[in-house]
């Protein structure tokens, strides 16, 4: 259970006075005769090749509930945090939304969610849901959970004959082996852009936690300038300077050329392994997954589901949450979710394990995976991390010692929290 200071006061105690529902523990129904309209908001409704899946998995709550309609309210990834705060911030949005956990923390500090503690009631929910719960009340339940893992094509590297790492330096040799095998190849990729600084920072969360940094000590201080955090910079550093890395390149553009045969390894989660291992020339059966090539396990990216607390059909929309993290739901959203992991231990279908043998590997390493988010600071990690981010690229770009970065950058946070 995760505590952290407001600086809006909560409106969840004057909302359930409002509501006063009773959710019976054995209904999925809809809460009222009247037709109702339920706007759900997920960057994901956009994705090329399970966005239809994941829609066609949620309207099958209006089989069972026919006076609701669902629709979509699709919003790309890059622009989706500062829309629904924009929406929500003028008392208006969608009645559900499906974020990321940074967004989720900040919605919930504003007081724009409503408890979801009735809706959940009865229902063996996993570890996926463990930061849904804010100072005592549920806010958000799992979605899905994205973990990361070291991801590579199978032919590359028995073209190659090419291991698979355990450590920097063996991804280093690896993916020099793999490229000089098969001309074209790329070794290794990864994001490296301050332009795609929050999709970054939660990849470079990897790093610092494989090398032991945890940006917070026990006393709750900030933590930037340390040995582990030190270490992680150089390793990216030797990384990035070994050329195995497309420099310059986006992170979809290296999807997409992985997904084209043209890639060795990536840092992957398992969303965008996926995504590469979906509808292109690589077969899922050519791609494999491994352990981070580091000492300490790495991160996974967290989707929540909230309800607003501006929704002028909040039973309908809890009803929903009610249904989704039941059997039926569960279920529904498992065919279409693929290796992530959902709310509840509900399996991987056999034959989608069987037909893409790097799901198991994912569904281990997210045992002991870790939140991108810095605990005791989750409102404010994409800030601090602004600041680590920083130092990162003037190590990659003007070749700053990383403890001389990093002490930068322990001064600016110091300095602002």
């Amino acid at each position: 259970m995760i505590s952290i200071i407001r600086r809006r006061a909560l409106l969840t105690a004057a909302t359930a006075v409002c509501l006063m529902l009773t959710l019976d523990a054995g209904a999925t129904y809809a809460q009222s005769a009247d037709k109702v309209t339920l706007k759900l908001a997920n960057s994901q409704w956009l994705d090329a090749l399970r966005g239809k899946n994941l829609w066609n998995a949620m309207l099958k709550y209006q089989d069972a509930n026919p006076n609701v309609t669902l629709t979509q309210e699709a919003i790309p990834a890059a622009e989706f945090d500062d829309k629904i705060t924009t929406e929500v911030g003028a008392g208006q949005g969608p009645d559900i939304a499906m974020m990321q956990e940074g967004l989720f923390y900040s919605i919930a500090d504003a007081g724009f969610l409503v408890s979801l503690d009735d809706a959940v009631a009865g229902v063996a929910l996993n570890k996926t849901n463990e930061n849904g719960v804010i100072d005592g009340t549920r806010y958000g339940v799992a979605w899905q959970r994205a973990v990361y893992a070291l991801i590579y094509n199978k032919p590359i590297l028995d073209g190659g004959k090419a291991a698979v790492p355990t450590t920097v330096e063996e991804l280093i040799s690896s993916s020099k082996a793999a490229s000089s095998a098969t001309p074209g190849v790329i070794g290794f990729t990864a994001r490296h852009q301050m332009n795609d600084f929050k999709a970054w920072f939660m990849d470079f969360q990897n790093w610092a936690y494989g090398y032991g940094a945890n940006w917070v000590n026990a006393d709750g201080k900030l933590t930037i300038d340390t040995p582990e955090a030190e270490a992680a910079l150089a390793a990216f550093k030797k990384v990035y300077d070994s050329g195995i890395i497309p420099v310059g390149d986006s992170m979809p553009t290296q999807r997409t050329r992985f997904k084209e045969k043209h890639v060795a390894f990536s840092i992957d989660n398992s969303g965008g392994t996926l995504n590469i291992a979906s509808g292109g020339a690589l077969q899922s059966a050519e791609v494999g997954a491994a352990a981070l090539p580091f000492a300490h396990p790495g991160a996974h990216q967290q989707i929540f589901v909230g309800v607003s607390s501006h929704s002028k059909h909040q039973q309908e929309a809890l009803a929903f949450v009610k249904w989704l993290v039941g059997p039926e739901g569960q279920k529904a959203l498992r065919s279409a979710s693929g290796p992530d992991a959902l709310a509840t231990d509900v399996p991987v279908d056999e034959a989608f394990a069987k037909a893409n043998p790097w799901v198991p590997e994912f569904a281990k390493l997210a045992e002991t995976s870790r939140s991108t988010l810095i605990k005791g600071h989750e409102v404010e990690t994409p800030q601090i991390m602004r600041f680590v981010m920083e130092a990162v690229e003037k190590v990659l770009l003007t070749n700053v010692d990383p403890k001389t970065a990093l002490v930068d950058a322990q001064k600016a946070v110091d300095t602002q929290f």
